[in-house]
């Protein structure tokens, strides 16, 4: 039996895709797997944080040769269907996938620790957009007079898969500007896989070089992968990232910092966050880009 071919333009169109879950097509998934297909994961025993339909999944075993693919996901019914879509998309290879059951927040439960101590890479594509309706990001966004974008504070089904609980990954430094879920994450990998490489896909609003500190930070050396611009989202909120240049005014970082994003599809007219905000306030239909990127952290 000819098995389905899952790059680029046709990844994963077998895949059943339901609307509470991100689409295997669009340019986040496309970057991802082009990363994927550069980090020679052939033989390899992969985990995925955030499992969602199993397109990656079925692209890992398929075209990067993965000898073993496992994971998890927040949302409890993603178990189920990666089963369900890796079988359908890889049929002779979904022996090698084991999806860990119920609602896993990063790898915190006793079957996903097991399955991430045997991996050699865990990959994620994990939120940095903070809940609208976190009280503490609330009231940072408050502090500095920051206004939610048109229809942010609406949940859609898929809240799950877009925003993070900011008050819960205080501890994490890098929190502050929208990155404690990845610490923590891999604050959990080092205790508990300390040789495994990370492979995480971000969207770069507070920009690549903070990125990386993020992982040197916490003992990684990174690795920029593969990146595009992409169009920002619609329906996604950046009022934290224009609340974050807000708050160091006046601080003397805010010279060497700003949020990248841009007003054109080659990257090449830069706007702040503030700049952005206010291009959408004008004319809600404008567009707004900013990069996505893949960055492998090797363990130091």
């Amino acid at each position: 039996m000819t098995e389905p071919q899952l790059s680029d333009a046709n990844t994963s169109t077998a895949a059943h895709a339901p609307e509470f879950a991100f689409d295997p097509r669009d340019p986040w998934t496309q970057t991802f797997q082009r990363a994927l297909e550069r980090a020679n994961l052939h033989g390899k025993r992969i985990y995925e944080v955030g499992i969602g339909t199993g397109a990656n999944a079925a692209f890992l075993l398929t075209i990067c040769g993965a000898a073993r693919v496992s994971g998890s996901d927040l949302d409890p019914r993603m178990a189920d269907l990666s089963a369900h879509n890796v079988l359908t998309l890889a049929p002779s290879a979904a022996h090698r996938f084991q999806p860990v059951h119920g609602a896993v927040s990063l790898i915190d439960t006793p079957e996903a620790l097991a399955e991430v101590e045997q991996a050699d890479v865990v990959i994620g594509c994990l939120p940095q957009v903070a809940c609208p309706g976190d009280p503490r990001f609330e009231a940072f966004r408050n502090a500095h007079r920051t206004k939610l974008g048109v229809a942010a504070d609406v949940r859609e089904d898929d809240h799950i898969a877009h925003y993070y609980p900011w008050a819960d990954f205080e501890e994490f430094p890098f929190n502050t500007v929208g990155l404690g879920l990845n610490e923590a994450l891999l604050r959990r990998l080092r205790a508990c896989a300390p040789r495994a490489e990370v492979i995480l896909n971000f969207g770069a609003r507070v920009g690549v070089p903070v990125l990386c500190d993020m992982f040197e930070a916490n003992g990684y050396r990174p690795e920029k992968l593969q990146s595009q611009i992409v169009e920002q989202h619609a329906g996604t909120d950046i009022s934290f990232f224009v609340a974050l240049e807000k708050a160091l005014g006046g601080t003397g970082f805010d010279e060497a910092f700003n949020c990248a994003f841009y007003r054109d599809a080659a990257g090449a007219e830069p706007l702040t966050a503030r700049a952005a905000q206010a291009m959408m306030d004008a004319d809600p239909q404008a567009a707004i880009y900013h990069e996505v990127c893949t960055i492998r952290g090797t363990p130091v």
